[in-house]
C-alpha cells in the first residue's frame, strides 16, 4: 500500500513540475518513507499481524510453616524448614533442586554440619530441609531457601538464644500409668519445659539443655535418691526426665495420687500414677469378643476386661489399674471418603484415636470408649481376615499382661 502511495505522489507532481514538482517529489518521498518506518516500528499502516510470545511461567518459592524460630545456642530448632514451590500458583511437582542456607558468620547454625542444605521438591511441590542446629553465637539471622529455578526466594527468620527462663512445661512420658506395690514403674517420668515465645518466634519454644526440674511424689521412692524427691536437669530437647520411680507399698484403690515436677519460676506439671495388688489375669469380657459391625459404625458392645490377682481359690479384683487398648494403627486418604482408610481397625470415641485408656473400677473391670469401624472393610476370605484390639496392663517392672478382642469390619 505504501508503495502504491510513493506512486501516485511522483506521477502528480509530474504533472505538475513548472509549478515545483520536484520539491513536491522529494517532500512526498520523506513523508512516506517515514509513513514506512512508523508502520514497521509501530506494527500500523500495514496489512500484517505480530504474533506475541506468550508470558513466561512465574516460578515461587514460599515459605510453608515454621518461619519464625528461636532455639537455645548448640540445640536442635524445633522443626525444620519447608517451603512450596509453584508454577503460576500450581505445585511444580517433584524434582525442583531447593537450597536452605545459613550465615556463614556470626549467630546462624547448621544442617549437619554444613551452613546449607540442598534437597528437591516431592510430588506436591514442597521442599523440606534437614533438622537445623543453632550455633553457638547469639543474635537474630535469616535461612533462605531458594531454587536456581527462579530468583523467588523465602526467608526463615531466626533466632539464637541463650537458655530462657521456663514459662510452660507439659508431660512427656510416665502419665497416666499403674503398677503392682512395691515395683518400678514401667514408664520413666519426663516433662518438657518450654519457654516464652522470643521474637521473631511467635509459639513456646523448648528452654534447652539445664534447666533443673524437681520431681516430688507422696511415697514412694526414686532410683538415684532412695527419697519421694529427686531432680534432673533438661536436655538440648527441653526434656527432663526422672530416675525410676518405685511404688510405695500403699494401695490407690479407685482414687490416684500425683507426682509434681516442678521447673525453675514454679512452673510444674503432674503425673497421675496408682499402686495396685499384682495383676495375674486379664479377660475381655464376655461379648466384647469377637464382633462384627459395618464400617463406620460403632461396635454393639464396649471393650471391657476384667484384672484379677492370683488369689485362690477366688481370685481378688485389681481395683485401680490402668488398661491401654490399642487398634492397629492406619492411614486415611485425603480427602475422605474418596478412598478407604488404609487397613481395617477403627477408633476409640473419646481419644478419636485408635488407642485409648480405662481405669479398672472395683469390679477389676475396665471398658474402653465406644470403638468404632473404619472405612476399611475385612478381606472376606475365605476365611474371614479380622484383626486385632489389645488391652494391656502393667504388672510393674518392664512386664505387661495383654488381652485380644477379635473383631471384624464389614
Amino acid at each position: 500500500m505504501i508503495h502504491e502511495d510513493l506512486g501516485l505522489v511522483r506521477r502528480s507532481a509530474m504533472k505538475s513540475r513548472k509549478h515545483g514538482g520536484e520539491n513536491m517529489i522529494r517532500r512526498a518521498q520523506w513523508v512516506v518513507l517515514a509513513s514506512l518506518f512508523l508502520a514497521l516500528a509501530f506494527g500500523t499502516g500495514c496489512n500484517s499481524y505480530t504474533a506475541s510470545a506468550p508470558p513466561g511461567a512465574v516460578i515461587t518459592v514460599t515459605a510453608t510453616n515454621a518461619y519464625q524460630q528461636n532455639a537455645v545456642v548448640g540445640s536442635a530448632y524445633a522443626m525444620p524448614f519447608t517451603v512450596q514451590v509453584t508454577s503460576n500458583g500450581t505445585a511444580v511437582g517433584a524434582g525442583v533442586v531447593v537450597t536452605f542456607t545459613a550465615p556463614t558468620s556470626g549467630a546462624g547454625g547448621t544442617f549437619g554440619g554444613n551452613p546449607f542444605y540442598s534437597t528437591t521438591t516431592n510430588a506436591n511441590g514442597i521442599a523440606t530441609s534437614t533438622a537445623f542446629t543453632a550455633n553457638g553465637t547469639t543474635g537474630t539471622y535469616n535461612v533462605i531457601a531458594a531454587s536456581p529455578s527462579t530468583e523467588s526466594t523465602a526467608t526463615f527468620n531466626c533466632a539464637n538464644t541463650l537458655t530462657p527462663d521456663p514459662a510452660d512445661s507439659s508431660v512427656a512420658g510416665g502419665s497416666p500409668q499403674s503398677t503392682t506395690e512395691g515395683t518400678t514403674f514401667n514408664s520413666a517420668l519426663s516433662v518438657l519445659v518450654e519457654a516464652a515465645p522470643v521474637p521473631p518466634a511467635t509459639s513456646p519454644a523448648p528452654v534447652g539443655a539445664g534447666v533443673v526440674v524437681t520431681f516430688t511424689a507422696p511415697d514412694g521412692t526414686f532410683q538415684d535418691t532412695g527419697a519421694s524427691t529427686t531432680t534432673a536437669l533438661t536436655n538440648a530437647s527441653g526434656v527432663a526426665t526422672a530416675a525410676p520411680y518405685t511404688a510405695s507399698s500403699a494401695l490407690s484403690g479407685t482414687t490416684p495420687y500425683n507426682v509434681t515436677a516442678t521447673a525453675e519460676n514454679g512452673v510444674s506439671v503432674t503425673f497421675t500414677l496408682s499402686n495396685t495388688i499384682m495383676p495375674a489375669a486379664i479377660t475381655p469380657v464376655s461379648g466384647s469378643t469377637p464382633q462384627s459391625t459395618a464400617i463406620s459404625t460403632p461396635f454393639p458392645n464396649l471393650l471391657a476386661v476384667t484384672v484379677v490377682d492370683a488369689t485362690t481359690p477366688v481370685p481378688n479384683p485389681v481395683v485401680g489399674a490402668l488398661v491401654t487398648f490399642t487398634a492397629p494403627s492406619f492411614t486415611v486418604p485425603t480427602p475422605p471418603p474418596v478412598l478407604p482408610a488404609s487397613t481395617p481397625s477403627g477408633t476409640f470415641a473419646d481419644s478419636g484415636t485408635n488407642t485409648t485408656v480405662a481405669w479398672t473400677d472395683v469390679t477389676g473391670t475396665a471398658t474402653a470408649a465406644p470403638f468404632t469401624a473404619n472405612t476399611a472393610v475385612s478381606p472376606v476370605g475365605p476365611p474371614v481376615v479380622t484383626y486385632n484390639v489389645t488391652a494391656t496392663v502393667a504388672i510393674g517392672g518392664g512386664k505387661t499382661l495383654t488381652a485380644t478382642f477379635v473383631l471384624t469390619n464389614q
